[in-house]
């Protein structure tokens, strides 16, 4: 992934996103910049994930060896960075005006709103935004897949023909990782150097000549044996990673249903104001409704049970857990069918 290089050499600096390849490899690319590896063990703090702002405040103010900078990363800031309001304003001065010989990155694991009354739309980090120190690796939307598809495509020197980089996000989602991955194959696949609608068919399984998000679309429809079918079509086809991209596909769709019911819970009643707590663009504001039935249907306990079965799923599916079957995505398939079911 190439990161602009305004953010990484700005010496305070927001990262956040879902993507955990793509934080981790912009951890470490920032790391690179502003931590001296002669220095790092006297001269790098990271604060414990969940810590409070005081943490950070003290990490800051420590000294640092003479000639080297004050470094803390903040691997977990996503509590920090709930209400802009909450801000101390110890913090909010060292944030605009950072202390001389300091630098700090912080990290969120999800990704942050810029509308009202949220993080990146208050100071001082829409200052930050305007200054190239915020970088987003969550899932990408509509256009900015495809472009993003188009920046890889054009790094490794491939000619996509039209409509191809619109095919590949729309086959495979915005998740920045899966479509790095997709690309990396193209490169091995176009001897020529170009990608055609042939070669991109070719190199997704077969879910994709369903229209794309089959699966998605079967749950969704309350289709069990249709959703089971497509499952074991993407396991048969790519075992090692399709489960990982349909388990992305289930956690966008939980997660804005979580994100609903905490919508509520703070008051927010017009379309618009709950479509943007989604994260739901305007012209997707068309899926609030589905999302509005279901939240009705299983409550906002059923919406956090079904997001502890994702994230039980995904530690499975990633070898933490004692078994490696297929059973998880099996059960997360009924479960979110039944949860869908009309």
């Amino acid at each position: 992934m190439a990161l602009p290089r305004a953010w990484l050499d700005s010496p305070f600096a927001l990262l956040h996103g879902e993507d955990s390849e793509g934080r981790l490899a912009a951890l470490e690319a920032w790391k690179a910049v502003h931590v001296d590896p002669e220095w790092e063990v006297f001269a790098l703090t990271v604060c414990a994930e969940g810590c409070p702002w005081a943490e950070v405040h003290n990490a800051l103010s420590e000294g640092a060896p003479m000639g080297s900078d004050r470094v803390v990363i903040v691997p977990q800031a996503d509590n920090l960075l709930e209400k802009a309001k909450e801000l101390p304003p110890a913090i909010k001065q060292i944030l605009a005006k950072p202390l001389p010989g300091t630098r700090l990155l912080l990290v969120a694991r999800g990704t942050l709103s810029a509308g009202p009354g949220k993080i990146l739309g208050a100071k001082p980090f829409n200052e930050w935004a305007q200054q190239g120190r915020v970088l987003k690796v969550g899932a990408l939307e509509g256009q900015e897949a495809a472009d993003f598809v188009e920046a890889l495509a054009a790094a490794r020197g491939l000619r996509l023909e039209m409509g191809v980089a619109s095919r590949i996000a729309g086959r495979l989602g915005g998740n920045p990782g899966i479509l790095t991955r997709t690309v990396e194959v193209l490169d091995l696949l176009a001897e020529d150097r170009k990608v055609g609608l042939d070669l991109v068919d070719k190199a997704t399984f077969r879910l994709g000549e369903q229209g794309g998000f089959a699966w998605s679309k079967a749950w969704q429809s309350g289709q069990a044996a249709q959703a089971l079918a497509t499952l074991r079509i993407a396991l048969e086809d790519d075992a090692s990673s399709a489960p990982l991209m349909l388990l992305g596909q289930a956690r966008r769709e939980v997660e804005r249903l979580c994100r609903l019911a905490d919508a509520r819970r703070k008051g927010l009643k017009g379309g618009g104001e709950l479509a943007a707590a989604l994260g739901l663009s305007p012209k997707q504001a068309f899926l609030l409704d589905g999302y509005t039935r279901v939240l009705d249907r299983i409550g906002t306990e059923g919406a956090l049970r079904l997001l502890h079965l994702v994230n039980q799923t995904d530690v499975d599916l990633k070898g933490l857990a004692v078994s490696r079957s297929m059973a998880p995505m099996l059960n997360l398939t009924l479960a979110l069918t039944r949860a869908w079911s009309r």
